[in-house]
């Protein structure tokens, strides 16, 4: 009778504990998806290491790309960049408990940003070089610095912004299909500024002529947008047939699949030496989420 009951109550309280911890999960974002060639990151450790493996960024990160190489970083749901060829990025803020990092410093190169210009983003993200600085908006847009040339600047593949200097009271609204660069000026082989009060700096030079895109940059900008979001929906679809599969056959826990009474449960962060099992189970054994 014992041995029923304990069949019946455990996994009210896998749910139950499934519930209450929910919270204590950590972020899945920012993190690597993808990259080519040689990628370089520098995390919060200082070391520098070159990339290998996806993974899930923390607290802060560099990362630089060789001549031949890009690496692209999912943001969050809905937002995520990438890093083309001999370019440089940071991420200098990256929060612990949410994952949100509000700050993407692009040092030198080429970045492009990817987001459905229909979505905001969960939070503000401030895009800065050392020739521009606003509040990244919602689109497909191609950024880039040379510090060498003192240029910046964005092609707008879909979506609209308003693009200026940093600190300039001069801007424009770049629309798709639509580019625009900011031309400073060098003095002794550096960005030179006009330095205000308080310390704020506006970069010399002026903005450039609105001039369109090449079509073949927008072609293939929107393919891969496509493929990607198709790719993305083929792996939805086949993992919820997966789990409906499983549940048919009668499987309640995963990590491994187990069917009822098959299930392992595993007591996690006992003291050492201690006696008693503490009743905290893994997660990677509660019971599959509902489709």
């Amino acid at each position: 009778m014992l041995k029923n009951h304990l069949v019946k109550v455990l996994p009210l309280v896998a749910s139950f504990f499934a519930a209450t911890t929910s919270f204590a999960e950590a972020p899945k974002y920012p993190a690597i998806r993808e990259w080519q060639g040689q990628v370089w990151l520098t995390g919060k450790d200082g070391k520098r290491l070159q990339v290998r493996s996806k993974q899930v960024l923390r607290e802060k990160a560099l990362l630089e790309t060789s001549a031949s190489a890009l690496v692209k970083v999912q943001l969050d749901a809905k937002r995520s960049f990438t890093l083309l060829g001999s370019g440089e990025v940071s991420l200098p803020i990256i929060s612990w408990e949410s994952g949100e990092a509000p700050v993407v410093l692009l040092k030198s190169g080429d970045l492009y940003w990817m987001q459905n210009p229909k979505e905001k983003g969960p939070y503000n993200v401030a895009v800065r070089s050392d020739l521009f600085e606003f509040l990244a908006p919602p689109g497909n847009y191609i950024l880039s610095i040379n510090p060498g040339k003192a240029f910046a600047g964005v092609k707008m593949l879909e979506g609209s912004m308003e693009f200026s200097a940093l600190n300039g009271e001069e801007s424009v609204v770049v629309k798709s299909g639509q580019q625009v660069g900011f031309q400073g000026v060098l003095e002794g082989g550096d960005i030179a500024y006009d330095v205000l009060l308080q310390g704020k700096k506006i970069p010399k030079g002026h903005l450039t002529a609105i001039a369109p895109v090449d079509a073949h940059e927008l072609t293939k900008a929107a393919d891969a947008e496509k493929k990607r979001l198709l790719d993305a929906a083929r792996k939805q679809a086949k993992d919820k047939a997966a789990l409906a599969q499983a549940k048919r056959e009668g499987v309640i826990c995963f990590n491994p699949p187990a069917k009822l009474n098959e299930c392992a449960w595993t007591c996690l962060n006992n003291p050492k030496k201690e006696k008693k099992e503490l009743f905290n189970l893994s997660r990677s054994h509660l019971p599959a989420p509902a489709l």
